[in-house]
C-alpha cells in the first residue's frame, strides 16, 4: 500500500486491519475515507473466514473527527432526497460495523473526537492508550449529535453519562473511559500495538463458530437496546442544522479555537 492512501487496509490470515492514514490532519474524516471503509466493510459480509477487524489511526491520534475544511453537506447538489441520502452516509458505515460477522477492535491513541469517537463506539472492543482524549463536540459546532450517536453512546455507557459527554462537549480522559466501561483495556505509551495484538490473539484462541455466534448475539442485543431505532431522522436533523447561521458561526469559532490551540502548542 502507498503511504499516500488515506486508509491502509491489510489482511493477515484471519485478521483485517484498517488504519486511517491522514496523520498530518490527525486522520480527519472525509468522503474518500468513508467510501473506502464502506466498500471494505461490504466485502467483509462475504468473508467469514476473516474473524477480527482492527481499526486504528496512523500518527499521534486516532481521529480528530470530520474534516471541517472539506466537508460541506449543504452544498451537495440534487433533490432533497439526494441530499438526505448523502448526509446519512457515515451513519450507514456505523450500521455496517455493527452487522459484519467479524469481531471489531478499535485501537486508540491521542485525540478521539466526534465522528472518530462514534466509529470507535460502534466497535466491540476499545483499547486506549493512556494519552487518549475523547470529545463529542457537535453541540459546540451548533449541530445535534447525529449518526445515531447519542443512542449508541447511551447503549455503551448509560444515558446519564452519554448526556454529560454530549451536552457539555467536555474532554474525557483514559481513566474515565475505563471506569465507565467505554474502554475495556488500556496501554501505557508505546505499548498500544502490543496490547492490541494480545487482545486479538485472545479472540482468535476462541473456536471460530462460538466466537461468530456470540458476536452476532451481542450485536443483536445492542440493536435491541432502547433508542437505537431513533436514528432514522438524523439525516434530516443534520441537513437542517448545517443550513442555519448558528451552525456556520459556531463552526467558524470552533475551527479558530482549534487553530489557536495548535499555534500555542507549537
Amino acid at each position: 500500500m502507498s503511504d499516500e492512501e488515506d486508509v491502509v487496509i491489510t489482511y493477515e490470515a484471519e485478521i483485517v486491519r484498517m488504519s486511517l492514514n491522514r496523520p498530518e490532519s490527525l486522520n480527519a474524516l472525509n468522503e474518500s475515507i468513508r467510501s473506502k471503509i464502506a466498500t471494505e466493510l461490504e466485502s467483509l459480509f462475504e468473508r467469514p473466514e476473516i474473524r477480527v477487524l482492527v481499526l486504528s489511526g496512523a500518527g499521534s491520534s486516532f481521529c480528530a473527527g470530520a474534516d471541517l475544511q472539506t466537508t460541506s453537506y449543504p452544498d451537495v447538489a440534487g433533490s432533497w432526497s439526494t441530499r438526505r441520502n448523502r448526509t446519512s452516509t457515515w451513519q450507514r458505515v456505523l450500521e455496517q460495523l455493527d452487522r459484519i460477522p467479524q469481531v471489531t477492535v478499535a485501537s486508540l491513541q491521542g485525540y478521539v473526537v466526534g465522528g472518530g469517537a462514534l466509529l470507535a463506539t460502534a466497535c466491540d472492543f476499545r483499547l486506549v492508550s493512556q494519552d487518549v482524549v475523547l470529545r463529542i463536540p457537535e453541540l459546540a459546532l451548533g449541530i445535534p449529535n447525529v449518526w445515531n450517536g447519542t443512542p449508541l453512546l447511551a447503549r455503551e455507557i448509560g444515558l446519564p453519562r452519554a448526556r454529560d459527554w454530549v451536552m457539555t462537549t467536555r474532554r474525557v480522559f483514559a481513566e474515565e473511559l475505563l471506569q465507565c466501561g467505554w474502554a475495556q483495556r488500556s496501554a501505557a505509551p508505546g505499548e498500544l500495538l502490543q496490547k492490541t495484538q494480545a487482545l486479538v490473539d485472545e479472540l482468535l484462541s476462541v473456536p471460530p463458530a462460538a466466537l461468530a455466534l456470540t458476536r452476532s448475539m451481542t450485536s443483536a442485543l445492542g440493536r435491541a437496546q432502547s433508542g437505537m431505532q431513533l436514528g432514522w431522522a438524523d439525516a434530516d436533523l443534520q441537513q437542517w442544522a448545517l443550513t442555519e447561521g448558528e451552525y456556520k458561526e459556531a463552526a467558524s469559532q470552533y475551527v479558530k479555537s482549534i487553530s489557536d490551540k495548535s499555534k500555542v502548542r507549537r
